[in-house]
């Protein structure tokens, strides 16, 4: 697996230059894409690979994860709190139902966004994995962040919002 995710890596990979790996390694035939706008560079990566047989993954927390399947994209490779709603869009998606698949993933992204917080995701998303039943703690190493009273406000009206009926 390829993976593009310039702020660890210290490089923006160009999709002709993905697509050149992917062709040139055998053992590289999927990519990660963590280089936003993921959508656009999945398109871009489609065309400049002209029907090769490559794998397209989105990260960043899931957050454009239907707008990468719109663009090419062949599923997400992310954190998430609830991985089986990941699920749920990508087989919706890849049977047809775009209309399921775009309900399932609008009704999640506020999450999911809210989740992806730079510092705190970790701690956020081990607090809901706390809250399904997933772990005993959620409790973070130093010098990881521990939730404060604002941010676990916040996640209580959010998973309030994405949770309520529908």
């Amino acid at each position: 697996m390829i993976q593009d995710y310039p702020p660890i890596s210290g490089f923006a990979m160009e999709p002709w230059l993905l697509v050149r790996i992917a062709r040139e390694v055998a053992a590289a035939n999927t990519i990660k894409l963590e280089d936003p706008p993921t959508p656009f560079k999945t398109s871009r990566i489609r065309e400049a690979a002209q029907g090769m047989d490559i794998g397209i993954f989105g990260g960043l927390g899931g957050v454009f994860l239907l707008e990468e399947l719109m663009a090419g994209a062949t599923g997400a490779m992310t954190g998430f709190a609830y991985p089986e709603i990941l699920v749920k869009i990508v087989k919706l998606f890849h049977t047809g139902d775009l209309d399921a698949a775009a309900e399932a993933f609008y009704r999640y992204v506020p999450l999911m966004r809210f989740e992806f917080q730079e510092g705190l995701g970790m701690a956020i998303r081990k607090e809901v994995l706390r809250r399904r039943g997933v772990m005993e703690c959620a409790d973070i190493r130093p010098p990881g962040a521990k939730l404060d009273a604002t941010t676990t406000a916040g996640l209580d009206r959010v998973l309030a919002w994405t949770l309520k009926a529908k």
